[in-house]
C-alpha cells in the first residue's frame, strides 16, 4: 500500500483540510498559537484577497467575496418571484436566459483558512494567497470520513485514513493539476523568500498535497497565466439569514458556538459535541416558551431516548458527531413534530446576521500587514450587473441602490445551486467547498401563516360546531374505563373470601391462601355485584376559577347512540387555527352522561347557579342529569361537603378517582380537542390535524 506523503516539504508546513469543518478550525489554531510560523499561505486567488481580508472585519457577522462572469449572456432583468424560486436547480430555461456565473468565497468562521487568516492578522503574519486564478473554477465536494475524529487522530493520521478514498474517487482534473503546478511554483518562490526565517504553514485542500508536493520535489510547478475577475468585479455581500445553511460548513448554531468559544477566556479545546448539547437545551428552552401547553414535552426521559436514537442513526450512517437530519429525525420521531420544528429554528440562530447590524453598513479598513504581497486596494461594495437596454434611469439607481444596501443579502434557492443577488439570479459556485452533503426530505407540519389564519378567523361560524371522530372514540374509551373503575371501587368494601370448594369465583385470595399453606386450605374472592351504573362521568383536568384561562363553555348533543351527551370547558379554539374551519383547544373539564339524553345547555341553567367553578357546575349537573346511581368524579381532589350532601338529596353517590391514579401522558393527550366549524370540515380535516 503506497502511503501518505509527510505533510512538510523543506520549511513548508502543510495542514490539508476539509473547508468549512469546524474540527480543521482548531487544528490550525492549535498550531498556529503554538508555533510562530514565518508567513501563511492559502490555497485562495489572489483576486478575491482585499475582499476576503475586509469581510474577515466584519466578522462575526457573515459575508461572501462573490465576483461573477457577465460576458456569457444578458442580464435577466425579470423579478424575483416564489414561482422562479420554485423551480430549483433544474430551470435550464432561466440559466440560459440569464447567462449569469458567479463564485464566492465564504467567510466562515469554521472555516481552517478564515481562522487562519484571522490569527495571522493579529499575529501580523505575513499572508499569502497562492492559488491560480482559473477562468471557469469548477469546485467539487467530497466524501470524507467524519472529521470529528480529527481531534482524537490528528491531522496526520486522518489524512493517510483519507487518502485511499481520494485516490479512488476522485481523480483529478485539468483545472486541478494547473492550480496544482501553479501553487507549488509559488510554494517554491515562498519557501526559498523565508527559509531563514521559519516556516510556511501552507493550508489547503486535502485533494491537492499529494500532487502539490509531487511538483515540489520533481521542480514541475508551473505558474498559470489566467487574469482572474477584474478588481471591480469581487465584491462583498452579507449572506441572508435564511441562506447559512447553504454557506455554512456546520450548523449556524454550532458556528456562533466556535465564535463564542474563540472570544471567550476559556481554556480546553471547543468540543463540537457539547455544542450539540447546548442546542439541544436551547431548543428545549425555545419550545417550552412556544409550546407551554403542548402535548408532547421534551422531558428528560424523552431526550434521552430522543439521543439513543441519534447514536443508532449516526452510526448507521458511519459517522461520530450526528448532523441537523439525525437530529430533526430523532426529535419528530422520538417527541413530535413541532419540537423538530423548533429544533430546526433553532440551529438556524446566527444572530450576528439575524438582527440588523449597522457596524456592516460602514466596512472597516484593512488592518496594515506585514509584507503582505498581491496588494490591492479595496474594491468597491457587490455591484448589480449591467441592465438591459431600455431600462428606466431612476429604476436602475433605485435598484442598485437596494442592491447596495447593508440589509440586501446573498440567498440561496432550495437546491443550493443557483442564488438571488439584488435582482439577479444566477449560477452559483463555491471557491471552497467542503465535503459532500446530500438533500434529504423530512415531512413536517408548520404553523400557518398570520395572515391565513386571521382569514379562517374573519369566517368562524360560532354557531357551528362539531367535533372531530376520531378524538371522540378515544375520550369515550376513556369514559368506559372510568366507570369500570368507578364499579370497581364502589364495591371494594363488599369484597369478601371464603374457602375453596368447586369454583374460583372471582380469582384466588392470594393472602389469605399463603396465610394457611401449611393446612393446605384454598381461599378465593367474591365479589358481588354492585347494584346501579355509572350514569355520568365527571374529568376535571385543571380548575378555571376566574374563567380566563378556558374561555369556550360548551354543550354537544350525542350524534349517535354510542356517543355521550359531552358538556366541557377548554381553551379558545379560535387563538390556535391549525386550518380553514379547524380550531386546538385543551379540556380544562368535561362531562359525559351515556347513555346520551337531551339535556339544556349547562352553562345557562339557572339551576347549577350555587357552583363557585365551572368544576362544580358540571358536578352538579351530572348529578341532575344522571340517569344511574353512581357519578364518577375524577379530579386531583374530592368535592366539596355541600356537593356531597346535594348528591345524597338526589339519591346519587359520588366515586372520587384521583387524577394522579391515571396516566400523566395519556390525559395530555386526551386533553386536546379539536373543535371544527360544522360537519362539512371532516371533509378535509385530516390533512390538518395531525
Amino acid at each position: 500500500m503506497e502511503l501518505p506523503p509527510p505533510l512538510r516539504w523543506k520549511n513548508v508546513e502543510v495542514i490539508p483540510l476539509v473547508h468549512g469543518r469546524v474540527a480543521f478550525a482548531v487544528a490550525v489554531r492549535e498550531r498556529m498559537l503554538g508555533k510562530r510560523h514565518a508567513a501563511l499561505a492559502v490555497e485562495l486567488p489572489p483576486s478575491v484577497r482585499p475582499a476576503v481580508l475586509r469581510g474577515l472585519e466584519l466578522l462575526p457577522r457573515i459575508h461572501a467575496a462573490v465576483y461573477r462572469d457577465w460576458t456569457r449572456g444578458e442580464y435577466d432583468a425579470s423579478p424575483w418571484t416564489p414561482e422562479r424560486d420554485a423551480r430549483g436547480g433544474e430551470d435550464e430555461d432561466v440559466s440560459a436566459a440569464t447567462g449569469l456565473r458567479t463564485w464566492y468565497v465564504p467567510i466562515d468562521p469554521c472555516d481552517a483558512i478564515i481562522e487562519a487568516l484571522r490569527i495571522a492578522r493579529g499575529e501580523r503574519v505575513p499572508i499569502h494567497f497562492i492559488d491560480a486564478e482559473v477562468e471557469d473554477f469548477a469546485g467539487r465536494r467530497f466524501v470524507m470520513p467524519d472529521p470529528h475524529a480529527l481531534l482524537t487522530l490528528g491531522i496526520d493520521e486522518f489524512y493517510g485514513a483519507a487518502l485511499p478514498t481520494i485516490r479512488r474517487e476522485h481523480p483529478p482534473t485539468e483545472e486541478d493539476h494547473a492550480r496544482e503546478r501553479h501553487m507549488a511554483a509559488r510554494l517554491a518562490v515562498l519557501a526559498a523568500a523565508s527559509e531563514a526565517r521559519g516556516d510556511v504553514l501552507f493550508l489547503c485542500g486535502m485533494a491537492h498535497w499529494e500532487r502539490i508536493r509531487a511538483h515540489l520535489a520533481a521542480g514541475s510547478g508551473a505558474l498559470h497565466r489566467g487574469a482572474g475577475p477584474a478588481a471591480d468585479a469581487v465584491g462583498l455581500t452579507p449572506i441572508h439569514p435564511a441562506s447559512l445553511f447553504h454557506v455554512l460548513g456546520e450548523m449556524p448554531f454550532v458556528t456562533f458556538a466556535w465564535e463564542r468559544h474563540r472570544n471567550s477566556i476559556e481554556i480546553g479545546r471547543h468540543d463540537q459535541i457539547l455544542a450539540m448539547k447546548a442546542l439541544l437545551l436551547a431548543t428545549r428552552e425555545h419550545f417550552r416558551e412556544e409550546h407551554a401547553d403542548a402535548l408532547d414535552q421534551p422531558t428528560p426521559a424523552a431526550l434521552a431516548t430522543m439521543l439513543d436514537f441519534v447514536r443508532k442513526l449516526v452510526v448507521g450512517r458511519g459517522r461520530l458527531a450526528p448532523d441537523l437530519y439525525s437530529l430533526v429525525v430523532a426529535a419528530k420521531g422520538v417527541i413530535g413534530n413541532d419540537f423538530a420544528l423548533a429544533l430546526l429554528h433553532v440551529a438556524a440562530r446566527y444572530p450576528p446576521n439575524a438582527l440588523p447590524d449597522e457596524a456592516a453598513a460602514t466596512p472597516a479598513k484593512p488592518a496594515p500587514e506585514a509584507a503582505a504581497d498581491d496588494a490591492a486596494p479595496p474594491p468597491p461594495a457587490a455591484r448589480r450587473p449591467p441592465s438591459p437596454e431600455g431600462t428606466d434611469a431612476d429604476a436602475e439607481s433605485a435598484a442598485d441602490a437596494a442592491y447596495d444596501a447593508p440589509d440586501a443579502g446573498l440567498i440561496f434557492e432550495a437546491t443550493g445551486e443557483r442564488a438571488r443577488i439584488g435582482d439577479a439570479i444566477a449560477r452559483i459556485t463555491s471557491r471552497a467547498p467542503g465535503d459532500w452533503r446530500t438533500l434529504r426530505r423530512v415531512r413536517l407540519h408548520d404553523k400557518p401563516p398570520k395572515i391565513d389564519r386571521e382569514r379562517w378567523k374573519s369566517v368562524w361560524n360560532p354557531h357551528a360546531s362539531c367535533s372531530w371522530p376520531p378524538e371522540d372514540i378515544l375520550i369515550e374509551n376513556l369514559r368506559a374505563y372510568v366507570s369500570s373503575r368507578t364499579l370497581s371501587l364502589a364495591g371494594i368494601d363488599r369484597i369478601r373470601t371464603e374457602e375453596f370448594a368447586s369454583s374460583l369465583k372471582d380469582g384466588l385470595a392470594i393472602r389469605e391462601t399463603l396465610r394457611d399453606l401449611p393446612t393446605g386450605k384454598i381461599h378465593v374472592k367474591v365479589e358481588p355485584r354492585v347494584p346501579g351504573k355509572v350514569g355520568a362521568v365527571v374529568l376535571i383536568f385543571e380548575e378555571d376559577d376566574d374563567g380566563s384561562r378556558f374561555p369556550l363553555r360548551m354543550t354537544w348533543a350525542a350524534e349517535h347512540a354510542q356517543e355521550s351527551t359531552l358538556a366541557f370547558y377548554s381553551t379558545d379554539p379560535l387563538q390556535d387555527l391549525i386550518g380553514p374551519g379547524i380550531g386546538r383547544a385543551r379540556y380544562g373539564g368535561c362531562m359525559f352522561l351515556f347513555p346520551p339524553i337531551a339535556i339544556p345547555d349547562v352553562w345557562d341553567d339557572l339551576r347549577f347557579e350555587k357552583a363557585r367553578r365551572p368544576s362544580e357546575r358540571l358536578l352538579l349537573a351530572a348529578l341532575f342529569h344522571a340517569r344511574d346511581r353512581f357519578v364518577a368524579w375524577v379530579a386531583t381532589r374530592p368535592p366539596r361537603p355541600e356537593l356531597v350532601a346535594t348528591a345524597r338529596l338526589l339519591h346519587r353517590h359520588i366515586v372520587h378517582l384521583p387524577l394522579s391514579t391515571f396516566s400523566a401522558g395519556t390525559l395530555q393527550k386526551l386533553r386536546r380537542v379539536h373543535v371544527l366549524n360544522g360537519q362539512i370540515v371532516r371533509s378535509w380535516a385530516a390533512r390538518f390535524i395531525r
